[in-house]
């Protein structure tokens, strides 16, 4: 009895195995379709910026400075922009939330308010989109003139660590 389970066992092993060659089962145009889509996958837009960063120059402190950045996807498929983050919450983007479209342009606008921001100041604006890298980064800078003794001391302060003393009365600083 188990001479024959063993046998009808090896002959069912040697039927599951087919002996085909299994490159012979694959049909050509889901080869050229997987192709396609392997290309497509590797397709990414491409943000362009006319300018990657803005510099406001001197303001006085509590002033709201407004920026746009103008920007056109280069690349071959539509571009989603996700998110789009500061590196402070005294900047405020406001970018499109539609796709747009290869060969199409928009803008991300840019709201700093300056309020207790006394100095020099730099901010970071990081856009989270489909594109090959997953970020882009645009920038803002402006240096502003402290409203009050207190912006001036604080400004002083920031002043002393980074030895870069400014000449508050240049400034027009009492």
């Amino acid at each position: 009895m188990r001479k024959l389970l063993l046998f009808v066992f090896t002959g069912l092993l040697f039927a599951a195995c087919n002996n085909d060659n299994p490159a012979s089962k694959i049909k050509e145009e889901n080869v050229e379709k997987a192709k396609q889509k392997m290309a497509e996958l590797n397709k990414f837009p491409t943000m362009e910026f006319d300018v990657k960063e803005v510099d406001f120059g001197t303001h006085h402190e509590g002033e709201i400075l407004d920026t746009v950045f103008h920007f056109k996807n280069t690349g071959e498929v539509p571009l989603v922009i996700t998110n789009v983050k500061t590196s402070c919450g005294c900047t405020t983007p406001y970018w499109p939330k539609k796709p747009i479209k290869p060969g199409e342009s928009d803008v991300i606008k840019v709201r700093f308010n300056t309020n207790h921001k006394p100095g020099k100041q730099t901010k970071t604006i990081t856009i989270y989109a489909n594109t090959k890298n997953l970020t882009e980064s645009i920038r803002i800078k402006a240096y502003n003139i402290p409203k009050d003794k207190k912006g001036k001391e604080k400004l002083d302060r920031v002043n002393k660590i980074l030895n870069n003393k400014i000449d508050p009365k240049k400034l027009g600083i009492k």
